[in-house]
């Protein structure tokens, strides 16, 4: 997959025709998987390019100046993902505050038109442009108007009668009910992390990327993945203590290499019950 880095200050790319998904997909979960492979097999059947279109940072770290906002998937994790989507080429949008100040009708000529998308599919709440004033509505408009790019707009998903979102699965998982994450993610929720040094318990000292959304303190069941080689054990998160983050093999002679993915199953016990 080819990744391109653009910013509102970027001279005009040249692009042979492509489907572009436009949106954060933060988490890449169930609603943006569907939105995702619609877009997939419109440019299978047409044999254009599937692309998509992403932002860095979020909109609230630039207009509400939410520094310390954590994430499902922080950039490099989203990369990795949309490769294993199948997405052919992503564009990586900078969002600052000129980008944030860019009329909808700008957004269209120039990352739509200008990028010679010939069909956009976004979710059924996508707004865009100075304020969030561009939305569905409009996109369908200037898509009939001007004839130059098709839109697909995608319904809402949502799981006993509760809507997917990012902003759910993140509440989730802040309150320890990680066994639940699948039903909205697809599968346990991960944390790409590096491996540290081993504390006098025997345990693995962890950290993770420093905008991943960790799990409320606590001690989680977890899936160890690096590579093919799977393994479980326990996550022990204490910010309190020394050691923020150990990790408990179930295979405690095996050594793991310098970084690793944790996938969170189940919750084993809150913090008020763990002792460090």
């Amino acid at each position: 997959m080819e990744v391109v880095y653009l910013t509102h200050l970027d001279e005009q790319i040249d692009q042979e025709p492509h489907i572009m998904a436009i949106g954060f997909f933060d988490g890449i979960h169930l609603g943006h998987q569907a939105l995702l492979n619609h877009a997939k097999k419109l440019a299978y059947e047409k044999n254009v390019l599937f692309t998509a279109m992403t932002f860095s940072p979020h909109p609230d770290e630039v207009i509400r100046g939410d520094k310390n906002r954590k994430y499902l998937m922080p950039l490099p994790q989203k990369i990795n993902r949309m490769a294993e989507m199948g997405v052919d080429k992503l564009f990586v949008m900078t969002f600052d505050r000129t980008f944030a100040s860019l009329p909808p009708a700008d957004f269209i000529q120039t990352y739509i038109v200008g990028l010679n998308v010939k069909h956009v599919v976004v979710g059924f709440d996508f707004t865009f442009g100075f304020k969030a004033q561009g939305n569905n509505d409009l996109l369908r408009r200037e898509s009939r108007k001007s004839s130059q790019f098709g839109l697909s707009v995608i319904p809402k998903k949502t799981y006993l009668h509760e809507k997917i979102s990012s902003t759910l699965i993140k509440e989730l998982i802040q309150r320890g009910e990680l066994d639940l994450v699948p039903y909205y993610l697809g599968a346990n929720y991960e944390v790409e992390v590096n491996i540290l040094d081993y504390s006098t318990n025997g345990n693995i000292v962890v950290q993770p990327n420093h905008k991943s959304l960790l799990p409320a303190p606590g001690i989680y069941n977890v899936e160890v993945i690096q590579g093919e080689k799977r393994l479980y054990g326990k996550f022990y998160h204490h910010p309190e203590s020394r050691t923020e983050n150990e990790l408990e093999l179930n295979e405690p002679l095996y050594e793991l290499d310098k970084t690793c993915s944790i996938a969170f199953m189940s919750e084993v016990r809150t913090a008020r019950s763990v002792s460090v």
